[in-house]
């Protein structure tokens, strides 16, 4: 190639760059706070803070790096611009955005100018500001509102109260970019991957459950065990001993054992807890929380080489005799508990019995002293 050709290729080639549009160019316009457009009616600013954009994650780059359709511009652009496309450099993240179809943009989230890293404070993706972020969306969307159960709950005091940022924010148990709804199998907070999820941040609770009744039937069949969120709410998750919790342990366990939840309502622990009373005993008192055991595992709270010292918990000198107490006991169940059942149904007649030879009693010696009286009236006319 003859040099001079060469030469003047590069020239060329060096006055089109000089002549392309800079990012300084673009804050020639920009940086005019009172820049707008309309957009479907509403005026939008088109101000961008230079020293805010200069110190984001793409301080560095240039405006045409994002905005390809300015490449090559000499002059100002048109009105509309192309959306940018985020996938050209995070290509990771927009395949995980597409593949579960969650309806946010990439600056829904991130913001567009003012991108910061998630371990910067500022961040709107730091963990201490993602419920804010997620909320803009979220919030009164659904009945009832997930953004105000969050925030009432164990996870969001902790974290928006407290500030202490160990505590799950959404995209810890939905994911960042990769966010599905509960019935996608490939959902983090799916029935099969729930304990999982949990297990990031309670890893030891979770193993003591696997290792429980219900972890064992998990095993075989997620859709029969109850999970985490089964027990534990999922965005207004209480504090295990606070009362609040504690006076609808019985209904919770009552969702799966209806029958027991029934036969303990009736007994007196059922019956003090129904007033309201978190001190006596209830489900995972006798059964266990995390640790529940069949009846028959020697390691059982319930199991009989065990009772003494499960009842000896709050009743102090329990014996063997105190654990004959039966708890579940149903007095309507004749084959099972014959003989509560026929003490039942002799007081039942004993009662019925008493009752009506008193009402009949009292029937007649109301018409006797009615007719009386009309005898004394009649008697004082003549």
């Amino acid at each position: 190639m003859p040099k001079a050709l060469i030469v003047t290729i590069v020239l060329l080639t060096a006055v089109s760059s000089s002549l392309a549009m800079s990012t300084s160019d673009c804050f020639d316009c920009h940086s005019d706070d009172t820049l707008t457009k309309v957009v479907r009616g509403n005026e939008v600013s088109l101000f961008i803070d230079e020293e805010i954009y200069g110190k984001s994650a793409h301080g560095e780059l240039d405006c045409t790096d994002c905005h390809e359709d300015l490449a090559g511009l000499e002059d100002e652009h048109g009105e509309e611009l192309k959306p940018v496309q985020c996938s050209n450099c995070h290509d990771d993240a927009a395949e995980e955005m597409t593949a579960a179809e969650h309806p946010a943009e990439c600056s829904d989230c991130h913001g567009k100018h003012d991108i910061l890293p998630p371990s910067d404070s500022r961040s709107s993706v730091y963990d201490l500001n993602v419920p804010g972020t997620c909320c803009t969306c979220h919030s009164e969307q659904e009945t009832p509102d997930v953004c105000v159960q969050y925030e009432s709950g164990m996870h969001g005091m902790v974290l928006l109260r407290s500030g202490m940022i160990f505590s799950a924010v959404c995209n810890d148990c939905h994911g960042s970019h990769d966010i599905r709804g509960a019935g996608d199998p490939e959902s983090m907070i799916a029935r099969a991957n729930i304990n999982d999820t949990c297990a990031a941040c309670h890893k030891g609770v979770v193993e003591t459950y696997r290792q429980s009744i219900h972890g064992e039937i998990f095993r075989d069949s997620p859709e029969d065990a109850p999970v985490c969120t089964s027990c534990h709410s999922a965005h207004d998750t209480e504090r295990a001993m606070d009362d609040a919790f504690l006076i609808t342990v019985v209904k919770r366990c009552s969702t799966c054992h209806e029958e027991m939840g029934y036969t303990f309502s009736k007994n007196y622990h059922g019956q003090v807890t129904g007033m309201g009373y978190t001190r006596a005993a209830q489900c995972p008192d006798c059964h266990g929380a995390h640790d529940i055991l069949s009846r028959d595992d020697p390691e059982s709270m319930v199991h009989p080489d065990n009772l003494v010292a499960t009842c000896g918990k709050c009743h102090p000198g329990a014996n063997r005799n105190f654990t004959m107490y039966m708890p579940h006991a149903d007095y309507h169940d004749a084959q099972r508990y014959p003989m509560l059942y026929y003490v039942y149904l002799a007081m039942v007649i004993l009662l019925t019995g008493t009752f009506a030879f008193f009402g009949i009693h009292t029937l007649l010696w109301f018409i006797r002293a009615y007719l009386e009286n009309l005898r004394n009236r009649s008697g004082g006319a003549h």
